[in-house]
C-alpha cells in the first residue's frame, strides 16, 4: 500500500489546536523525524497525515505556534497511535 497516496484527501490526524487548517486538499504524509539522522527520511509507516499548516509545525517551518517541543511531540504521538489503529481497522496494515 502506498501510504503517501493513501493520505491524500483524508483528514489531518495531527489537528494541532489553533494551527490546523482542516483543509483535506492540503493533507500529505508527514514523516516523523525525531531520532532520525540528518536528511534520512524514515519509512512511511513512521508518518502521520497532516494538513499544510500542521506539517509546517512538525517540520519546523512554523516556529511561532506557541507550543513546546514536548507538546508538539504529544500531538504527533496521538496522531500516530490513532492512525496506526485506523490502518489496522481498515486492513491497510495487518498483523
Amino acid at each position: 500500500m502506498d501510504l503517501r497516496a493513501y493520505a491524500r484527501d483524508k483528514p489531518c490526524t495531527l489537528r494541532i489546536p489553533l494551527v490546523c487548517n482542516r483543509d483535506w486538499k492540503t493533507t500529505v504524509l508527514c514523516h516523523i523525524k525525531r531520532g532520525w539522522c540528518g536528511s534520512i527520511k524514515p519509512p512511511d509507516v513512521c508518518a502521520v497525515r497532516g494538513c499544510s499548516a500542521c506539517h509546517d509545525v512538525i517540520d519546523g517551518r512554523n516556529m511561532h505556534h506557541g507550543y513546546t517541543r514536548e507538546q508538539v511531540d504529544s500531538f504527533i504521538l496521538r496522531a500516530l497511535c490513532e492512525q496506526l489503529a485506523e490502518y489496522c481497522h481498515t486492513g491497510v496494515l495487518t498483523w
